[in-house]
Parts: structure tokens; sequence; C-alpha cells
């Protein structure tokens, strides 16, 4: 299926300072065993080192809260919170698989990324 449900443009440093980001998410048309849908998402660098698109994350294994809609602020942050993990935040195995641009992303911008998540998407939709 695949249908886009949301796309998010993310800035986390100021104007020609680093580079963007966009999120998107996708209706895979599957459940987990616990009957959650399975989104698909895609995580996209532009700019600075990324050049004009670069893909960083590319998945269809996210499972969202069952309390919170698929496309909501919510389900947003959640999926941000696990793509912007820096060794120290998990275990160090969660990173074994990670390719050298995913570790260089971690290194260099998952924080930023993290903060500007936490700014626009934190405790909306009544998320805690």
């Amino acid at each position: 299926m695949n249908e886009k449900i949301r796309t998010i443009r993310l800035a986390p440093y100021r104007k020609g300072a680093g580079p963007r980001f966009t999120l998107s998410l996708f209706d895979t048309g599957r459940y987990d065993s616990r009957g959650c849908t399975r989104l698909g998402y895609t995580l996209v660098g532009h700019g600075a080192e990324y050049g004009r698109r670069t893909v960083i994350f590319e998945g269809d294994d996210f499972c969202g809260s069952p309390l919170r809609a698929d496309d909501s602020d919510s389900s947003v942050a959640s999926l941000l919170c696990f793509l912007t993990l820096r060794p120290g935040d998990t275990d160090r195995e969660y990173f074994s698989g990670y390719t050298d641009l995913q570790k260089a992303f971690c290194d260099q911008h998952a924080e930023s990324l993290s903060v500007e998540a936490y700014r626009r998407f934190d405790e909306k939709d009544g998320a805690s």
C-alpha cells in the first residue's frame, strides 16, 4: 500500500548553518502482533553534507501508540525519538547495524534534530 500520510520538514539549524531534514510517514497496510499499524518512514537530509537529497533512515517497522492517530504529532515525536538516539542513550548493540552515514548523522546532527523535534512536537496531543 505505502500511502503517504504525513511529511514534516525540520530545520534544526539557522538558515545556511546546517542541513535540513524531511520525515515522511507511510501507511504500509500492515499491523503488528498487537494490532497496531506498522508505519513506513523515510528520514532524508538536505543541504550541507547531504546535497539535494540523501536518505538517512528508511524502514517499515514503526508502531506508534494505539491511543494516538498514525499521523499525529505524538506519533511523529515518538518516531523521531528513536531516529535521534545516540550512543550512550541506549545499549551499544542498538547501533550495530547502522551504516557509516547513520553513525555520522548520530554524531553530528541527531542531538540538534532531537531538540527541534522536542520543541515542535512534545506534549502536543496530550503526549507524555
